[in-house]
Order: C-alpha cells, then structure tokens, then sequence
C-alpha cells in the first residue's frame, strides 16, 4: 500500500511534509520509493556515489557548511536513484506507476484550470500551503500561469511534459498524425493559456521536433507559421500576453539591446549564465569544486564569464548588483560545477550505458523522450527533480520489457 502511494507522489515532488526544516522545493518521495527490494542498484553508479560522498566531506571539511553538502548530494541521490528501482519493476507494478502518471496528469490539469478560472475554494488554500509553501490559488503576475499542484508554473511544467512524453511513447501519439495532432494542440494551448511556462513551450517543441523526417518537413514549416503568427498577434492586441509568447516575441521579434549575448542572459534571469558559467568552470577543473561547494564556486564561475554582475538584472534586481551563490537548474551543469568533466562523464557512462541499444534513429517516440531528458539535463529543469529520470525509465520498460502491445491496462 505505501509503494503504492509513493508511486503517485513521485511525480509530485513539490508535495513535502511539514517538518519544520524550511521550505523544502524538492521533497524525497523518489528516494522513499527506492526503500524496495525490487531496487536493482547498478555497481557502476554505487561506487560513484561513494566517490561524490568522498568529495563531500573534503567539501564540508573545507568550507564547512553542512547544509549545503547534504542538499548537493542527495539532491543528485533523489534526482538519479529512482530510474533503478524503476528499471527494476515487475509488470504489475510498472501497470500501477503507469496509472499513477495518468492519474496525477489529470489531476494537475483539473487543478491548473480551476486556479487559471478563479474557482479554486478558500477554505482549502491554508491547509494544502501546509504542503505545498508557494502554492498560489489563482495565476501570477507578469503574464506567469498557474502550477496546479506544484509550487510554481515551472515546476508543474517539467512534470507534465515528462509525463506527457511517457502518454507519448505508451500511446503512440506521433504530432504528424490525427490523434497525435490534437493531443500535441492540446498540450500547447496549456503550456501557452493555462501554465502560461515557457520552459514548458520549449519542452513540447523538442518533443515535436523529435517527429521530424523528410516528409513532414513542410508541415513543420506550416506548424512554425501558424506559431509565430499566434506569438506577434498576442504580443500585439493582449495586454499581459503569457510568459511563454512573450519571451519568444522578445528574443526573435524585438531586441531591448544589440547585444543579443547579454539579451539572452537576462531573459533567463540568473539561469543561463549559472548553467554556462557551471560548464566552463567544469572543463577548466575536471574534479569540481566539490559536492555542496555550489555557494562559492559558483560566484568564481560566473566572475570568470566576463561580464559584470550589474549587467544582469537578476543580481541588480535581488543582490543590489552583486553576484550571490546559485546552484545551476541544469543537472548537467550542476554536476559539471561539483564534480567537473570527469566526474560527469562517469555519472552519463553510470545512466547512458544501459541505453545504447535502444533504436534512436528508427523509433521517433523513443527519441521523443531521450531528446526531452537531454535537454532537461543539459539545459534546464531542477538538480534534485526526479520526473526526468523516472520518465527516461519508464519509457525503456515500454521500449523494451513491457511493451503496450503485450499489456493490458485493466
């Protein structure tokens, strides 16, 4: 029954317990669910993970902030560990996370709209911010949406397009077809109308993006038409145009300054120059600075990107014009800052070695997924969000081991 429940609750991360320790974003469901025999631990990754434990102590024995090294390291723990118990599954319980997916997509959407229309009820605000702090019962501001059950847009965004990718694959939902098409519309006008997200506009693009051949390429081109019309006719006549509309409008339609470098950099607030940054600081120092040692190498990297840190209004905003100590979204650059080329490559070698033999090139919906995870790793999303790997395993089962052709949901 407690498995059961957990395999709800790891895809709702932002959902944590109120224990009194501050406000915790990513809360270890997926780490609970891995208390399982059924967890299969590659060797590989367990010896990894001691050597990111060795690097945390020569960390905490450094610089000594505790805190910072135990959010590091089972950040990397709770993001990673659950695409093993997951790999590890029986057919009737990957049946059961699969209706749990369903499940929580629904839901998140039911709720994302409620919010988006005003309906959400008073009277269960105060006890569900018990549990989810930043929950907000109608859209934000500034053309921001709603997150549903998380605690922000860009949080219910990598959920539901992780999730959305798996209905994909278990689905066969190519966006060049019928059924496809309008579950690929659908998706679009809650990413643009209702989560208002732009990570999430970018996320279904890869994965529509995915689709492509030499066939459906002028249907992409007409798809990209119909899309860049919607983005100038809403930048134009809407007052407050969602998020997601007007940071497209603004990087290829209107450009605030003729550095398009520096342009780039602020429209991501601090996240693009905390991710490049993050990499260059790990090809220049090919072990890190070290897990948990984020809130000072951090500040060297981004001093050392050239630029200074009142040009970026994130810090002038925030920290009156100074560079402050952030942990990069990517969990790519993340690991690049703390544990440095080497220690990325041997994380990938640890994941990526039990999916080389997938057919990448031949099975566009398997592609669809990995493309997401890439992009998530590499360029956005959360260090400790465990949907990008849960996601990334339950899409192998359904390639490999339980195929929707050979199950029955009941």
């Amino acid at each position: 029954m407690i498995q059961g429940i957990l395999a709800h609750l790891i895809f709702t991360p932002s959902i944590n317990i109120p224990l009194g320790l501050g406000t915790i974003e990513t809360f270890p469901w997926a780490l609970l669910f891995c208390l399982s025999p059924k967890l299969i631990v590659d060797r590989v990754y367990v010896y990894l993970m001691l050597a990111f434990a060795l690097s945390a102590g020569i960390t905490l024995a450094m610089y000594g902030n505790s805190l910072a090294v135990v959010r590091s390291y089972f950040a990397i723990l709770n993001g990673s560990l659950i695409f093993f118990r997951i790999m590890g599954a029986s057919k009737e319980e990957f049946l059961t996370i699969i209706k749990a997916l369903i499940v929580v997509f629904g839901i998140n959407a039911f709720v994302s709209v409620i919010q988006l229309v005003g309906w959400f009820p008073d009277f269960i605000e105060p006890y569900y911010k018990l549990f989810v702090p930043r929950f907000t019962p109608e859209s934000l501001t500034g053309g921001r949406g709603v997150g549903g059950l998380y605690a922000e847009p860009a949080y219910s965004s990598y959920a539901m397009h992780f999730m959305f990718a798996f209905m994909i694959l278990w689905w066969r939902l190519n966006p060049f077809h019928r059924r496809g098409a309008i579950a690929f519309l659908l998706m679009l006008t809650f990413d643009i109308f209702v989560n208002k997200s732009a990570t999430g506009t970018a996320f279904l693009v890869v994965l529509f993006i995915s689709f492509l051949d030499r066939k459906t390429i002028g249907k992409f081109a007409l798809a990209s038409l119909a899309f860049f019309g919607l983005v100038l006719w809403v930048s134009e006549y809407v007052e407050e145009p969602p998020r997601a509309l007007e940071l497209v409008n603004n990087l290829l339609f209107t450009w605030d300054t003729d550095d398009i470098y520096l342009t780039l950099m602020n429209e991501s607030g601090h996240r693009l120059i905390s991710i490049l940054s993050a990499y260059k600081y790990g090809l220049e120092n090919l072990l890190g600075g070290g897990i948990g040692s984020w809130p000072v190498t951090s500040v060297n990297a981004m001093e050392a990107m050239g630029l200074e840190s009142f040009e970026i209004y994130y810090f002038l905003e925030f920290n009156d014009g100074y560079f402050k100590g952030i942990r990069p979204t990517a969990f790519a650059a993340g690991l690049f800052l703390e544990v440095g080329l080497l220690g990325t490559v041997a994380f990938c070698f640890s994941i990526f070695r039990h999916l080389w033999k997938l057919p990448y090139l031949t099975d566009p919906f398997w592609r669809a997924v990995f493309n997401l995870f890439l992009f998530s790793f590499l360029l956005v999303g959360t260090i400790g969000d465990p949907l990008p790997y849960i996601g990334l395993s339950m899409a192998y089962l359904a390639t490999t081991k339980f195929k929707r052709s050979e199950l029955e949901l009941n």
